[in-house]
């Protein structure tokens, strides 16, 4: 308080509030709006301008880059991980996944950031011409990878990424980490609910940030709490945020070969750089690895391209660095940890020129993050063995002499000239080298185990192949300044990746022209069985249902899609292993001891075709032609024409006998309803016979023996006694 003295008068006033004094209000009140505001969009459904939010948030208070790009890149590589750690938490408090909860965490958590490091949210530099050139890169790359999907449906998109198989069980550790709340591994008992007692173990313990942050994120999308009802819902989301990885993969290894490139490259250099490499990831081998399914694998690419930049050239914050460097072991262990050897190699590089065994602070990171890295391995512990990396898999195999021409290119790019002399080009450099070292200890192992390369070594291809394209970016630097020669260096490459593909690069057109073009389509009519499937018994109706209407792939893939759609999965394996085409012949003896075995109730589909005059069927024994007696009855669904390329509820209305003068009018689907553990098929059940399970959805049960619509019959009327050996059905 001071006392003015004016003429004759004496005034009295206080101190103006200081900025001191004001601060502790402000603080609250950005705390408190930290959980209003998560509220405030829940009650409107708009929960997913938070990611908007938090993603910006975080930008504003990056102070080691300063290019728009440069910090949504760095903020989206650290959240991951910090997303992942925070999962923990997550999954143990009582509000689980509620979008309200996690948003009011992840703000608050911004504000406490920017209270201890007294940053302040700040604007990003002008966007400049490398920024423009970036984006043009990146939005080309985008458009063609959203094509193939924008312009098919459910079924279409689905079917692009089911033959790859991994696909079903992805979706299987989604959905459950959505329906339980959580982490799997840390709901051991829920996850009994969704997957076989033999493979629930493997399950819950698979590396699952990805699928973990794709359940949050699914959260904000929908506005919601849980997991959505309806399974083709959850598979719909699913298949977008795939697409949605695939799209990170590409920003991160764009901006990391900009980063590589320096400053100092012109804006037409970099330009004709960035197309190359856009080029390579969607018609070269990475858009592989989305075709086939691996969202996981997409995600730990992308972080391992984002630390190979960050090694080359830091970031001007040594604390962000270091935070940013710790971060990222974090996430390639949740995502993928057949990288993480690799990512410890390269910040083991990174630490070592640093010198950071002087420095606490980094002792104390390193304590503080060996926790989360570990955990993944430890909880894989089982499957961490050589035997491992000797098994199969469904990976496409990659394009060799592109490959051996990416590497041998980055390096000379950046070895030219001296070029190793700087620390940037020395440490990209050694990347390629550490993942070519990597991928060949692994090729050696399998060839002295096995004779032969397989599933794990294309996997360490990848990640050759995403390490070099990052070092690429020293391309920048050997083309010529001028717009003409500068494109005409880089086109042949580009044509030659787009016209040509396979393991020798001996496969007319390329993987991304295949998927562009629908000539490479993968299974939509298998994904839109599975997606009529689920529609029709959106939990399975108390029973496992299994596919006989199509061909042995078409089936296998509905069937194994359906189950965990309807969260059936549990009871599925036993046919996913009988309907695989690939394994041994499929009997009707061996089809009768599943439905014996089974804990459920079997439903078998079928698809009855139309023909020409009567309904004439092939039989098993004599392989004569023969109609059907008037005895053997099948229940048809009467529609006019009907496909499945219309996928929709259909409800059974009246019943058609089959006989020698009725001809197939009728199109539809077949369900024969089996019941396990009664013996010879009959009509009905006797309530009074022991053992006796009451149908739930219908009264009448037609026959076990099935007839697929390629030949055969078989009939409920065949004399056991007299029955020949078993018959492979196909």
């Amino acid at each position: 308080m001071t006392a003015v003295t004016s003429g004759s008068n004496t005034v009295t006033t206080s101190p103006a509030p200081t900025r001191r004094s004001r601060a502790p209000l402000g603080w609250l009140a950005a705390f408190a709006l930290a959980w209003l505001l998560p509220l405030a969009t829940h009650l409107i459904h708009a929960d997913i301008l938070l990611l908007v939010l938090v993603v910006g948030g975080l930008a504003s208070l990056q102070r080691g880059t300063a290019g728009w790009f440069d910090r949504l890149v760095v903020s989206l590589a650290q959240l991951f991980p910090a997303v992942c750690v925070a999962g923990l938490l997550f999954s143990v408090w009582p509000w689980h996944l509620h979008p309200v909860a996690v948003g009011g965490f992840a703000l608050t958590v911004l504000v406490l950031l920017s209270l201890l490091t007294g940053r302040r949210p700040a604007r990003p530099g002008r966007w400049r011409a490398r920024d423009w050139v970036l984006a043009v890169g990146f939005g080309a790359a985008t458009a063609l990878a959203l094509e193939p999907f924008v312009l098919r449906d459910l079924g279409g998109r689905l079917g692009m990424l089911i033959p790859g198989e991994d696909m079903s069980r992805h979706f299987l550790l989604f959905d459950m980490i959505g329906r339980v709340g959580g982490y799997a591994f840390l709901n051991p008992q829920e996850s009994l609910r969704y997957a076989p007692a033999d493979l629930a173990e493997g399950i819950r313990n698979y590396p699952q940030g990805t699928h973990f942050t794709f359940v949050v994120l699914d959260h904000f999308i929908r506005s919601s709490d849980t997991a959505a009802v309806d399974g083709t819902v959850s598979m719909n989301v699913m298949v977008w945020l795939c697409v949605a990885a695939f799209v990170f993969l590409m920003l991160a290894v764009l901006w990391g070969a900009r980063r590589v490139a320096g400053t100092g490259a012109s804006p037409v250099r970099l330009l004709a750089t960035v197309g190359l490499i856009a080029a390579w990831l969607f018609f070269g081998d990475p858009v592989s690895v989305l075709a086939r399914g691996f969202p996981n694998e997409l995600v730990g690419l992308a972080l391992a391209a984002l630390l190979t930049a960050l090694v080359a050239r830091p970031l001007a914050s040594y604390g962000e660095q270091l935070a940013t460097m710790a971060l990222l072991l974090v996430g390639v262990s949740f995502s993928y940890h057949l990288f993480l050897p690799y990512s410890v190699v390269m910040v083991g590089i990174w630490g070592w020129r640093e010198r950071l065994w002087r420095r606490p602070v980094a002792w104390l990171v390193a304590v503080l993050i060996a926790a989360p890295v570990l955990l993944t391995p430890l909880l894989n512990a089982k499957a961490a063995s050589g035997y491992q990396l000797t098994l199969p898999g469904t990976a496409q195999v990659t394009d060799r002499p592109a490959t051996l021409v990416l590497i041998a290119l980055a390096l000379l790019c950046l070895a030219r000239r001296g070029g190793l002399r700087a620390p940037g080009n020395r440490n990209a450099a050694l990347g390629v080298v550490v993942a070519g070292a990597m991928a060949a200890a692994v090729a050696t192992y399998q060839l002295i185990t096995i004779g032969r390369t397989i599933y794990y070594f294309e996997k360490t291809l990848h990640l050759v192949i995403i390490v070099a394209l990052v070092g690429l970016g020293g391309l920048a630097r050997m083309l010529p300044r001028r717009t003409v020669p500068a494109f005409a260096v880089v086109l042949p490459l580009v044509i030659a990746l787009i016209v040509a593909g396979g393991r020798w690069h001996d496969r007319p057109f390329s993987n991304g022209l295949r998927l562009a073009a629908a000539l490479e389509r993968g299974s939509p009519d298998g994904a839109r069985d599975a997606i009529l499937m689920t529609r029709m018994f959106p939990d399975g109706g108390g029973m496992m249902n299994v596919d006989l209407m199509s061909s042995p792939y078409r089936n296998w893939y509905a069937s194994t899609y359906a189950s965990v759609m309807q969260r059936n999965y549990r009871y599925a394996q036993v046919w996913y292993l009988w309907q695989d085409p690939l394994r041994t012949p499929k009997t009707l003896e061996s089809l009768e001891t599943l439905v014996r075995d089974s804990p459920v109730p079997i439903r078998f589909l079928f698809s009855i075709p139309r023909p020409a005059s009567s309904c004439w069927i092939r039989t098993t024994r004599s392989g004569r032609r023969r109609s059907l007696a008037s005895a053997d009855r099948h229940t048809v669904t009467p529609g006019p024409n009907r496909t499945l390329r219309q996928p929709s509820i259909w409800r059974p209305s009246t019943r058609t006998r089959c006989t020698s003068c009725t001809p197939f009018r009728p199109t539809g689907d077949t369900v024969v309803s089996v019941l396990p553990g009664h013996g010879r098929p009959r009509r009905g059940l006797r309530p009074d016979r022991p053992g006796s399970r009451p149908e739930p959805a219908r009264a009448d049960i037609p026959t076990r023996h099935f007839h697929a619509n390629q030949a055969r019959a078989f009939h409920a009327n065949q004399d056991t006694s007299r029955r020949s050996p078993p018959t492979q059905l196909w």
